[in-house]
């Protein structure tokens, strides 16, 4: 690097005044520059230039105390990063090399931190894998040589919810559990509900509570886009005297009507007193 050695100084131990004999340091070297005494092995941060002949360092001289003695203030860095540049006559090469590795591996060390935090890289096109603890695509995701609005991937989710059975406002519950997966729109619940006394309300059953309204669909009868579809696993609850139950979403309300296979809805007289009713239900959401 450029090296400002003319003349030569006075360092105090644990003292970060440095003085200067035949120095004229005003003209030739600045705050932030390298100071460094030949055969020290370490290199110090000049903090401000006082006069030709006085500088102050960032940090207290730690080395031994010495009169004329031999140093260097590096002067040349580059940009922006302003690693320690080495150029021919430079002394303590070594020195000048050990600190820009030290300042290297620190840049890398935080840009390794930003990218694990908040990396922007908008515009950017990547071939490879990228390998990072997390991603977050504030916009959404497009796939492929996709533009279009309607088919970005804005959302996923993972939750829990409560499910319950809506047919009456006396219905007495031991365990409701419920689990859901929402990949953009579509929705993919898992319940189970332990109902420990029915209640006597003369409604039709409609399984409620679910996680997120359903999607309004082009259907004279206002039902969603998506009629919602119903598994039932295990259930000692329903009725399926009928045949299977069928599903059926409403219009901008979070819930499914349960019905047979005729279109018929499920009252609460074709269920049991009490009992368990478990399975799944997939809709399209708004």
């Amino acid at each position: 690097m450029s090296q400002y050695k003319t003349g030569t100084v006075t360092v105090t131990n644990n003292s970060a005044t440095v003085t200067g004999t035949n120095t004229l340091w005003l003209a030739n070297v600045t705050a932030s520059d390298s100071f460094t005494v030949a055969g020290d092995g370490v290199m110090y941060d000049v903090a401000s230039v006082d006069s030709d002949t006085q500088v102050t360092l960032s940090m207290a001289y730690a080395g031994v105390t010495a009169a004329g003695a031999v140093y260097a203030i590096g002067t040349g860095f580059t940009v922006p990063d302003s690693f320690p540049e080495m150029s021919q006559g430079d002394i303590e090469t070594a020195t000048i090399f050990t600190r820009a590795m030290r300042k290297i591996q620190g840049k890398f060390t935080a840009l390794v931190s930003d990218i694990s935090g908040k990396a922007a890289i908008a515009g950017q096109t990547f071939t490879g894998d990228i390998a990072a603890p997390k991603i977050t695509a504030s916009t959404g995701i497009l796939f492929g040589t996709d533009t279009a609005a309607a088919n970005t991937l804005d959302d996923y989710e993972e939750g829990t919810w409560t499910p319950d059975l809506q047919f009456g406002t006396s219905v007495v519950y031991t365990t409701q559990l419920g689990t859901y997966t929402k990949i953009g729109n579509f929705v993919n619940v898992i319940f189970e509900i332990d109902v420990a006394s029915r209640g006597d309300d003369m409604s039709g059953v409609h399984i409620g509570s679910l996680p997120f309204i359903p999607e309004v669909g082009p259907f004279s009868n206002g039902d969603t886009k998506s009629p919602g579809s119903l598994d039932l696993r295990n259930t000692n609850f329903l009725d399926l005297t009928n045949g299977a139950l069928l599903g059926n979403m409403g219009a901008s309300n979070n819930t499914l009507r349960v019905h047979d296979i005729n279109g018929a809805s499920l009252s609460y007289t074709s269920c049991e007193a009490s009992g368990i009713v478990t399975g799944a239900i997939s809709y399209q959401s708004t």
